[in-house]
């Protein structure tokens, strides 16, 4: 839901708005402001800027499926030194073996391209492979598959 304060940048007036759209205090201490899907409030991006530089205390996350287009098709002044931006992925085939089959994992970092893998290994890993595949790398699946796996 786009709030109508981040057009303003008055960080008072953000804090106010976004404490009444949640019911509690986004600045109670540990707190984080998680903004999800930013890109639909373009004037949330800007406003990272002044949580960086105004209220250094409270930790601000914000992320979104579209973001990049939102940022290569800016008409407003992006924040430009004060954010930090990472791209997640989907967990790798490694990374979900580790959640599904730790032993797997250890048996393939070991293995060197020119052993020949067992037919129960090869077995092994074409079954996780293929569930890989059918779960996809989301963390929250992965781990979920896992549990009712293991």
């Amino acid at each position: 839901m786009p709030l109508s304060d981040f057009k303003s940048l008055d960080m008072d007036a953000i804090i106010r708005e976004l404490d009444a759209l949640v019911g509690r205090n986004i600045q109670a201490p540990g707190a984080v402001l998680f903004l999800d899907e930013i890109q639909a409030t373009p004037h949330a991006i800007q406003a990272l800027r002044y949580f960086y530089e105004q209220k250094p205390e409270l930790f601000v996350i914000s992320a979104g499926y579209l973001l990049e287009f939102a940022l290569a098709d800016h008409h407003f002044s992006m924040p430009v030194g004060r954010i930090e931006y990472y791209h997640l992925g989907p967990m790798t085939f490694r990374e979900f073996l580790t959640a599904v089959e730790p032993g797997l994992n250890r048996y393939l970092s070991e293995f060197h391209i020119h052993q020949t893998i067992p037919v129960t290994a090869h077995q092994k890993l074409t079954k996780r492979q293929r569930e890989y595949l059918f779960v996809g790398g989301m963390p929250e699946a992965v781990y979920a598959f896992a549990e009712k796996t293991l």
